[in-house]
Parts: structure tokens; sequence; C-alpha cells
């Protein structure tokens, strides 16, 4: 009893002050960060309910290949209308150029291309090359990687395919877009002679079109390109049209995508931040496996490249093994009890 002095029990009753005024802080910066993560849930909630009508509107333009039954003139790029139908109806030779793949690893775009003829009799012979062109006229010497494609005057008849380079970047996927310049040039031979093809001896007798029939691409509406931009001085060819196609994933692979990483990036984080070191230690194979098997649903294909969200999902992989090893050296200076240098720094 005579140990317990008046300065002993001032002692107590600060540190009894002291440890209240540390729960008091600890709590309130507690229900902080509870607010903060209620406001960024429902933010994404918010972010979720208005994508995801945009996502399943273009699931249903997929869905219904609506693209594919669209064509667009060459090489003025518009859609087809009854009325162009109509004007054209007297041509005497048709044909359709359709984008059917992209090799992302080869850069390079197959199209098919067909054709049929109505003359019976002295239908002229064609001689027309595919050319992937670029913006480039003004340094370029040698002419573009093109594709001839020869249509005889006997022929009714006309299927070929032609692959093409294209510019794109598939390490940004789903992101990715490829344009491709397409050039035509070539001749066409009749009991007249042979001629150059041009606008003026091409209409009327020949009805030219686009489309796009690629399964995980859509094609935005062609853009008629001026050829002069695309035709070098030094070029012994003249081209008779121009035309731009860019090709880009459907808008709901971007949108699931964003979503899904967002998802998963909070999931992980969360379940580092919240859950006891015990079940991290034995759960972190399945989160990490669950993490990266998020990759097989947004990339179901085979892309030989390392994509965004490859580089996406290993840096939250990173932050989620960076944040056990916080939580577990936190634990392991709780159970040894090592002081904190914010407590030594009081103690000083």
């Amino acid at each position: 009893m005579a140990n317990d002095t008046p300065a002993d029990t001032g002692a107590d009753a600060e540190s009894t002050v002291e440890h209240a005024d540390h729960g008091h802080a600890r709590h309130r910066r507690v229900r902080i960060l509870h607010r903060m993560a209620w406001a960024q849930a429902m933010l994404l909630l918010v972010v979720v309910i208005i994508a995801l009508p945009i996502a399943f509107r273009s699931m249903g333009v997929e869905l219904n290949d609506s693209q594919a039954r669209t064509l667009y003139l060459f090489p003025e790029g518009t859609p087809l209308s009854d009325q162009t139908v109509e004007d054209e109806s007297k041509a005497e030779s048709f044909y359709n150029v359709a984008a059917i793949n992209i090799d992302e690893d080869a850069g390079n775009v197959t199209l098919a291309v067909s054709g049929q003829r109505v003359c019976t009799v002295d239908c002229a012979a064609m001689k027309f090359h595919l050319v992937s062109l670029d913006d480039d006229a003004d340094i370029r010497r040698a002419l573009p990687p093109s594709v001839p494609m020869v249509v005889e005057s006997s022929d009714q008849v006309f299927s070929a395919t032609a692959q093409l380079p294209l510019r794109g970047q598939p390490s940004k996927y789903p992101f990715d877009d490829y344009v491709l310049w397409l050039g035509i040039y070539g001749t066409r031979t009749d009991k007249e002679g042979t001629k150059l093809l041009t606008e003026d001896n091409i209409r009327g007798h020949a009805f030219l079109t686009v489309q796009n029939q690629l399964r995980d691409f859509t094609m935005r509406p062609p853009v008629q390109i001026n050829p002069d931009r695309a035709q070098a001085e030094r070029d012994v060819i003249d081209f008779f049209g121009v035309q731009e196609l860019h090709f880009e994933r459907p808008i709901h692979m971007k949108i699931l995508a964003v979503l899904l990483l967002l998802l998963i990036t909070v999931s992980a984080l969360t379940a580092v931040a919240m859950r006891d070191v015990s079940d991290l230690v034995y759960g972190v194979g399945s989160l990490v496996i669950g993490i990266w098997g998020i990759r097989s649903i947004l990339v179901p294909q085979p892309i030989a490249v390392v994509t965004s969200v490859d580089l996406y999902l290993s840096v939250v992989i990173l932050f989620v093994l960076l944040g056990l090893l916080l939580r577990g050296a936190q634990q392991l200076q709780r159970t040894a009890e090592i002081p904190s240098v914010r407590r030594r720094n009081r103690r000083e």
C-alpha cells in the first residue's frame, strides 16, 4: 500500500487517458476508411448500372450479326441503300471485298474477294491489285505490299482471297484497333482496248462494295481517302480509289474487361485488408489462381504477345503478395512484442 504514491496514480491515469485517446483516434481512422470504401463501392455500382445496358446492346449487335449485312460502296464508304442498288442494277460486274480474319500475331488481314458478272459475251477482262497503303507517300520509294487479282473475259463467277498487312498493336487488347488503307489499281480490257481503272470508266460497268465478316471485330464506316495522300511521286501506277478500314473490338468486350478488372482488384485488396493473416497464407494460392483465371475469360483466343490484361493482372497479383508480406510482418511484430517506430519515438 505504501508504494501506491500519488505520482504512480497520476501516471496510471495519464496512461489510461493516452490509451483512450489512441483507441478513439484508431476508431475514427477505421470509420473514415470504411466510409471511403462504401463510397467507392457505391461509385462502382453506379458505373456497372450505367455500363451494362451499353454492353448488352453491343452483344445484341454481335449476336444478330448486323454488321455482316451492311455493305459499303468503294471508294465512297457510304452504306448501300435501295436507291444505290437501283442506280447500279444495270452494271455488268459486281464485286465484294469482305474482311474475314485478322491475325494479330502476323499483323495481317485476310480479305475474301468475290464477284459475278451478268454479261454473257464480250465481258471485259479485269486485272487489278489490292494494296495495303499508309500515310507515308512523302517518304516511301517502293510500292507497298499488294495482291494481284485477274478476272478473265470468260469468267462469270470470281472468288479469291488476299492477305494484306495492317497497322495495329495487339498488346493493347481489348483496346487494340487495326487500320487498313485499302487501295485498288488496275486495268480494264474490252473490245475498245485496255484502259486504267478510273471512276469514269468503272461507273456503270462495275459495282464494288466492302463489308465486315469478322466475328471478334467491329468495323467503323469506311472513310474515303484522297488518292493523292497515298500516291508517291515515283509511283508508276494510279490508284482508282483508296479507302480506310478501321477495325476494333466490340464495345461490350471493353466494358466487361474494365468491370471485371475493377471487381477482381477490389476483391483482392479487400481480402488482403480484412481477412486474417492465417487465412491469407492458406488461401493466397487460390486467390492468385482466381485472379489469373480472369484472363481466360477476357482473352479467350490465343494472342502470342503480352497484352494489357496480362500486365494489369500481374500488377494486381504483385500488390496482393506485397500486401500479404506486410500483413505477415505486422502479425510477427505483434506476436514478437517488438515495439513500433512510433512507440519508440513517443518514449524518447
